[in-house]
């Protein structure tokens, strides 16, 4: 986090996944955030929701890899088997992962339109309805995922040391 901002996502000094994730618990009803990002290398920037909890010092990469949910303690769970789900807004591609080790993350993947490698787009985290849909100028391209169910939090990973992601609280579009 930026000290100046706590709003803002820049990625760790070390050539390591940089993770920020929100510790404001959503349990129920509507969420919608603002994801406004620059990055300079496509690939290594995913935006969503994962179950809240504690990544101990040994947790790398970013949280569809075994190399960090391996290290991660969610502090809820239920018997969803969607633990996460993140969209790469500069490619359009989106996974989610149930946290076992017999799955590749690649078994869940959905495209969208790709928006670019600067913008701003909106994800809106519906619980009545258990899904994760996509927005960018205010217009709703899709729905991530369905089958959402349980707490969860807002999420940033990123690799490129020239990326900033900013997050904002805001109202759906209508």
């Amino acid at each position: 986090m930026n000290d100046e901002d706590k709003t803002c996502v820049r990625p760790n000094i070390n050539d390591d996944w940089g993770n920020a994730i929100s510790n404001n618990i959503l349990r129920a009803g509507k969420h919608y955030v603002s994801f406004q990002y620059c990055t300079g290398d496509k690939l290594n920037l995913f935006l969503g929701v994962m179950r809240p909890g504690q990544a101990n010092r040994n947790a790398r990469n970013h949280p569809l890899h075994p190399k960090f949910y391996q290290n991660f303690s969610p502090t809820h769970d239920n018997n969803n088997s969607i633990k996460c789900c993140m969209h790469n807004p500069c490619t359009g591609l989106t996974l989610s992962s149930n946290w076992r080790m017999s799955e590749i993350p690649g078994d869940n993947v959905v495209y969208s339109v790709p928006v670019g490698s600067d913008g701003d787009i909106g994800m809106l985290l519906d619980l009545e309805e258990g899904s994760l849909s996509i927005y960018k100028d205010g217009r709703k391209l899709g729905v991530m995922k369905y089958g959402l169910a349980g707490p969860y939090c807002w999420v940033v990973s990123m690799l490129d040391r020239d990326s900033q992601v900013t997050i904002k609280r805001g109202t759906i579009p209508s």
